[in-house]
């Protein structure tokens, strides 16, 4: 180990927020640098953070601050053109979700990386919650035997971002479906160690947004400035290499019970039935195993703890040992690069009307 502390940093003060809990509790890592555009934003959280260096241009920041870490925590369309100059600058970059607007974008940031040879880390932090760590332990133990089905879901009653550019599909490359199905998408194929993807049908909806309804922040029939190109829900369906099939259904936007915003990834096997189901963010009553004992059915409710640094907290403080240690990192540019394949496929599919061949195996 490097008796050095990491000097990191963070680019967009908007989600960096949740990045810079980790880098200020990791031991492996010191933030001495953050960015954004909005002076006051910038300033606020500073001084919150005691950080002395502050930066209006990430190209200053990346030429000055001499930095071994930064988070990328910008609008979709920047994900790939900031990552890319960090690389290159020799820092590694953790690029918040989902790596990139298209596949593309996605591949050339990979590329970038090898070149460098410095680090690309996905900001995947549901994977680093105890209830989605002991779901990919009861796979990888094999106790669900052989998974041949899953499903994948999240569904908010009204939650549809009012803020932002979440409605512009130029900024973010789509909507419910990049910005939440990534999430679940990715939990799911993590779980089962990225089987590859055979086929994938899809069909997007935009149903709310359009006309101002199920808005955070805003009263009915407030539409939200600049206009509504993307989807607000999405149902797909995917067939696995490893003989399994996937069906998912995202939505920003649905009627059903007031208030919900609930994620939930199941897995069906052989030897049991795992769920993860996530109400609302909390961290309580959100897993269950479903198996047989002595020729009965039985029910399980684990109860993981919570007790430890979860989320975005524990992706970072995982990430920077990972750097400082010469470790495997918790999350990889490639495993972007599979969701935002994915992504990209259900889109087409929707776009097309009909079922698409989905070619590629990377892991």
């Amino acid at each position: 180990m490097d008796s050095v502390q990491l000097r990191t940093g963070i680019i967009g003060l908007g989600v960096g927020k949740a990045h810079a809990k980790g880098y200020i509790s990791s031991p492996d890592a010191d933030l001495v640098a953050v960015c954004d555009m909005n002076a006051e934003r910038l300033q606020q959280y500073a001084e919150e953070w005691k950080v002395q260096e502050r930066y209006t241009d990430y190209h200053t920041m990346l030429k000055d601050a001499k930095l071994d870490m930064v988070s990328v925590c910008l609008p979709n369309a920047l994900h790939a053109e900031v990552s890319i100059a960090a690389l290159e600058a020799g820092v590694n970059v953790v690029c918040e979700k989902p790596m990139a607007v298209d596949t593309r974008e996605a591949k050339a940031m990979v590329a970038a990386a090898k070149s460098s040879g410095k680090r690309l880390m996905m900001s995947y932090n549901y994977r680093f919650r105890s209830d989605a760590r002991w779901m990919r332990d009861m796979v990888t133990s094999g106790k669900l035997g052989t998974i041949y089905h899953v499903q994948v879901s999240w569904r908010r009653e009204t939650g549809i971002p009012g803020w932002g550019l979440f409605g512009s599909k130029a900024m973010s490359g789509g909507g419910a479906l990049i910005d939440l199905g990534v999430h679940v998408i990715d939990l799911a194929v993590w779980m089962m160690d990225f089987p590859s993807v055979q086929t994938i049908s899809a069909q997007t909806r935009s149903l709310f947004g359009p006309v101002g309804r199920k808005t955070w922040g805003r009263t009915p029939g407030q539409k939200i400035e600049g206009g509504f190109d993307v989807d607000d829900g999405a149902v797909g369906f995917m067939r696995l290499g490893n003989g399994a099939s996937m069906a998912l259904n995202i939505t920003w936007a649905e009627h059903g019970q007031p208030q919900e915003d609930a994620y939930r990834v199941e897995l069906q096997g052989t030897e049991g039935t795992a769920i993860l189901h996530v109400r609302n963010y909390k961290n309580e009553d959100t897993l269950r195993f479903y198996t047989e004992m002595a020729g009965h059915p039985v029910t399980v409710i684990p109860s993981p703890r919570f007790d430890t640094p979860q989320g975005h907290e524990a992706l970072i403080m995982d990430l920077a040992k990972s750097i400082r240690n010469g470790e495997v990192p918790g999350t990889t540019g490639e495993q972007g690069l599979v969701a935002v394949e994915i992504l990209e496929a259900l889109y087409e599919s929707s776009q097309k009307g009909r079922e698409v061949v989905f070619g590629s195996s990377s892991r």
